[in-house]
């Protein structure tokens, strides 16, 4: 039998081993991506609600591929979108609520999200959309369908390999300023509250199966056009009094997710600070190349959100200058920014 050249051993060797390294470079982190949270995450099942928190209308999706509105609170794509292109599961994050999910989506994960949506239910009755303990149940509904497509075996690796992104409470906040329960309750015992009501949620999923969780913190929601509209102040200037809240209920959650790792055992649990990765855009616009960052391109950009940012109400001219599209929401290139952030300093702890 002739002996192979010792130069073509190398060069097959050399080619397999570059087969298997672009192989797993290509295999995805994580098997699907399952979206928990509010309007920063809602792909489209406020769609499906009826709701006055809507975005399925324009200006809203001016920038996304095919420049129509979906229901995003944004001129473009969200970070579920962005994360799941980055991590290489698919171009966007469907909404569960979506009836004509393929049996593909299912498999790579779906959006539960729900715009106007806090973990106290009290919040989404206000606006009639999903709260977290209505999502959780959905994920429940999700659970079965998927146990149909894959068979239960697969169907338990595909959770348990897949991250859980939960980015929620800022409407939780932006309500009890603005309600009786800010007489009836110190904002300290109310932010107790909410983090107890992240603890059942999150060991709830724990329970169903996950044990992959990024959980953000609360953004500096004193900086959005709309709580400075509220708070009348001429010079527009942040709400320090709720970036100050904001702050230390941050500081508490990420020591409730140090404890709560702890006690659940094969988990990790990571915390997304949205509150240092957007005041990073607020502090520095010019390194950004943002010139506005106190009103959303939407209007005066003053107060116009969901239905008060429609096919009437005019546009910037010039929407990449801004920070946020309407007087809530950051525009694309803020969630591109800040996607560039977690695909930095958030997966590799996973």
């Amino acid at each position: 039998m002739a002996q192979a050249h010792p130069v073509l051993l190398v060069l097959l060797l050399f080619l397999s081993s570059t087969a298997i390294s672009s192989s797993k470079r290509i295999q995805p982190k994580f098997s699907a991506i399952f979206y928990f949270g509010d309007s920063v995450l809602d792909t489209g099942n406020n769609n499906h609600l009826p709701t006055v928190a809507v975005a399925n209308h324009v200006p809203y999706g001016r920038d996304f591929p095919g420049k129509k509105p979906t229901g995003r609170f944004s001129n473009g794509r969200l970070i579920p979108d962005l994360l799941n292109e980055k991590l290489q599961l698919k171009e966007f994050s469907p909404p569960f609520l979506d009836t004509r999910l393929s049996s593909n989506d299912m498999v790579t994960g779906v959006n539960f999200a729900s715009a106007g949506s806090g973990l106290d239910d009290q919040t989404s009755q206000l606006s009639n959309t999903l709260p977290m303990s209505k999502q959780v149940d959905l994920f429940k509904d999700y659970l079965l369908r998927l146990r149909n497509i894959v068979g239960d075996k697969e169907a338990s690796r595909i959770i348990a390999s897949s991250l859980i992104f939960i980015s929620s409470g800022t409407n939780d906040f932006s309500h009890y300023y603005r309600s009786s329960k800010k007489r009836k309750m110190d904002i300290g015992d109310y932010q107790d509250i909410v983090l107890w009501m992240v603890q059942v949620y999150v060991k709830e999923l724990y329970d169903l199966g996950g044990r992959q969780f990024c959980l953000a913190g609360l953004p500096p929601f004193g900086c959005a056009p709309i709580q400075i509209t509220l708070s009348r102040d001429p010079d527009r200037a942040c709400v320090d009094e709720q970036n100050w809240d904001a702050q230390v209920y941050n500081s508490k959650l990420q020591k409730l997710l140090t404890t709560l790792q702890g006690s659940l055992h094969g988990s990790r649990i990571v915390y997304l600070d949205a509150y240092r990765a957007l005041m990073e855009i607020l502090e520095n616009p010019a390194k950004y190349g943002f010139t506005e960052t106190t009103r959303g391109c939407c209007g005066t950009g003053l107060r116009e959100v969901a239905l008060f940012c429609n096919a009437l109400t005019p546009i910037c001219k010039n929407v990449s200058s801004y920070v946020f599209y309407d007087a809530v929401h950051p525009t694309e290139r803020v969630y591109m920014l800040v996607n560039d952030y977690i695909v930095k300093y958030v997966i590799p702890q996973f």
